[in-house]
């Protein structure tokens, strides 16, 4: 049943509280300025209003989460500390006397009452105090992400397998244990045959022996894969394991039984990584977060540019005067989209300078404002051209034509294209190409102010130091999606909390150093 803890801290408790807590604490700060009643509205509607037993308050166990992120601490943890930490319990306002909920309950609330969404309505709320502080300022924002390691181990491919279908055959020993172990033992011994024959047993063998027992389990246990959710779910990752490496189609692949939601990715050449991204967007005269998402790795960075820019705007109406990227955000479909919404750009191009391409590439060639012509390096200009929709990529592109008989005259001819080539040279360009002519001439007339937003990448970078080093944002506590969430944005919020209460009572020393 929904409470509010209401209860007022006797007189002993609060002359202690008095002597003992320091009042420059960061938690005697944060409780300064930021009321967390806001948490009862998130939270309310999860509970009953009239049946149950009294629920512990919703605010001191938000506080205890909050807690864990400031502090790097574990729910066991957080609460063994409130139990002696004279602030902590100040923070919660807790009496001497008072009995702390235990780690379960915590884990509960999180999960249960909280999870991502109400978790994201508590950043937000967050991001409109800042906004009511007159904190953040739209001159520039800046856009980014930071991988998140998964919190489970990734066992080879064949091992993979056969830990899907055990993971399987458990939940068909819950129903029909005499079938599960006929299976079990017929899928190892077939294993065990193989490699009788060869010390090297390929994945594709495992998949065959995997796959013809995944179809006669599909077959015999139909009905309880319709009606047992957990049984179908087991089933459901086995399934996509097999497929994926019988189909060799790896792309979105599965690394885990665990953390079916983990992805793998390369960061960097020889750099492979596992797990979630965090990508946040930040004020950088603030440095707060403004908006953020969370995706699995292999997830492109460039893929969520607009959708934070969409997401400060539509949340809180905050919309930045330029944006700062690097380079992997730098596509001709981001580019038009600042372009469109009156965003200034400033990211970096692909640096070509020690390619030695052995023909003309697209720089070559001068592409009027309109996209209506294309001059080629011999200052022949061609207005002829196609448009044609490209479903791979999912943009229009424009194909200009030059005449087959003036480039066979051309001495630029074996620079521009293949010799044995039986038509004129042809130059494809996006359709929304103006977006990047836009942004290449920002580049060349307001060359300083362009190096002087790149240089202030770093930004964003600390601010990333500062979730990792300090709210133990590196490896998910949690696993799949949803746990993911949970994590990164309790490390997101921890993190701008701390950034507000700092800025809010700078501002305010810095007024009463100006006060005569």
């Amino acid at each position: 049943m929904f409470n509010k803890n209401n209860k007022q801290i006797d007189i002993m408790t609060n002359m202690i509280y008095e002597k003992l807590v320091p009042k420059d604490h960061i938690l005697v700060q944060i409780d300064s300025i930021i009321d967390f009643s806001f948490v009862y509205d998130i939270v309310k509607e999860k509970y009953s209003e009239n049946r149950g037993r009294k629920a512990y308050d919703a605010i001191i166990l938000f506080k205890l989460c909050l807690l864990e992120y400031i502090y790097c601490l574990s729910d066991v943890q957080v609460v063994k500390r409130a139990k002696t930490d004279i602030v902590f319990r100040w923070f919660l306002g807790l009496n001497l006397d008072d009995a702390v909920p235990d780690d379960t309950t915590l884990s509960h609330f999180r999960i249960k009452r909280l999870g991502a969404e109400g978790l994201q309505e508590i950043f937000d709320s967050i991001v409109k105090k800042c906004i009511e502080y007159n904190l953040i300022k739209t001159r520039r924002f800046i856009i980014d992400s930071t991988h998140v390691d998964a919190n489970v181990s990734f066992p080879s491919k064949r091992k993979l397998i056969c830990d899907a279908f055990r993971k399987v055959i458990r939940e068909i020993k819950k129903f029909d244990e005499t079938l599960a172990e006929q299976w079990l033992n017929n899928f190892e011994q077939e294993i065990e045959a193989q490699y009788n024959e060869s010390e090297n047993v390929s994945v594709s063998v495992f998949c065959e022996i995997a796959k013809k027992y995944a179809e006669l389990i599909y077959l015999k246990t139909y009905d309880e894969l319709q009606q047992n959710q957990k049984y179908n779910d087991a089933f459901t990752i086995f399934w996509d394991i097999v497929e994926q490496y019988s189909t060799s189609n790896t792309k979105n692949e599965i690394i885990s039984c665990v953390d079916p939601d983990a992805r793998v990715a390369h960061k960097s050449p020889g750099n492979k990584k596992r797990g979630y991204k965090n990508h946040i967007l930040i004020d950088e005269d603030s440095e707060l977060m403004v908006a953020a998402n969370q995706t699995p790795f292999n997830v492109n960075d460039d893929k969520e540019l607009k959708n934070l820019i969409k997401k400060a705007e539509e949340t809180f109406g905050l919309k930045p005067e330029e944006l700062s990227a690097d380079k992997g955000y730098g596509t001709t479909t981001n580019r038009a989209f600042l372009k469109d919404n009156g965003i200034k750009s400033n990211i970096k191009f692909q640096d070509d300078s020690n390619r030695k391409p052995q023909y003309f590439t697209l720089d070559d060639f001068e592409i009027s404002e309109d996209l209506k012509s294309v001059t080629c390096p011999n200052k022949i200009t061609t207005y002829n051209y196609k448009r044609n929709y490209k479903k791979a990529n999912d943009h229009y592109v424009l194909t200009f034509t030059f005449n087959k008989k003036i480039c066979n005259s051309c001495p630029f001819r074996n620079q521009c294209f293949n010799p044995n080539s039986k038509s004129g040279r042809q130059v494809q360009i996006h359709e929304r190409y103006d977006a990047i002519l836009n942004d290449k001439k920002n580049m060349k007339t307001n060359e300083l102010a362009f190096k002087q937003a790149i240089n202030k990448r770093y930004i964003i970078e600390r601010r990333f130091g500062i979730l990792v080093r300090y709210h133990g944002l590196r490896r998910c506590r949690y696993i799949k999606m949803t746990g993911a969430k949970i994590h990164i944005i309790l490390a997101n919020t921890a993190c701008n909390i701390i950034r507000m209460v700092n800025l809010i009572l700078n501002k305010k020393t810095s007024l009463s150093l100006a006060t005569p």
